[in-house]
């Protein structure tokens, strides 16, 4: 038998195809700060949050979180300076929230600007 040594361009672009993202994931690791900005009791209760960011893009993030987060659910959150970059803000919702070893995986889609 013959072991291939090479997998064919046949294969490899198919296992492109199937990354849906539209914009590239960056890994980040940082500590950021968040609020729960819903008129929900939950969000009323506990409005701040703490998210440790594990990736970053142009229409999202990755983090963990200390508490649930419901589906849906409005959130803002601050990156905080670092070296020469400003600190910014960003607004999106929770489009996934499930529990993990370190409290909760919070997936964050961020909602585009408004039109001025």
């Amino acid at each position: 038998m013959v072991a291939l040594l090479k997998m064919p361009q046949s294969l490899a672009a198919e296992e492109q195809v199937d990354e849906r993202r539209m914009f590239p994931r960056r890994q980040v690791h940082a500590r950021i700060q968040g609020r729960r900005i819903d008129h929900t009791l939950s969000a009323r209760r506990d409005p701040f949050l703490s998210l440790y960011t594990h990736d970053l893009s142009v229409g999202g993030l990755s983090a963990s979180s200390d508490r649930p987060l419901e589906l849906g659910e409005h959130v803002t959150v601050f990156f905080p300076p670092q070296g020469s970059s400003r600190g910014w803000d960003a607004y999106g919702r929770v489009l996934r929230c499930s529990p993990s070893a370190m409290g909760w995986r919070v997936a964050l889609e961020f909602d585009p600007l408004p039109a001025a």
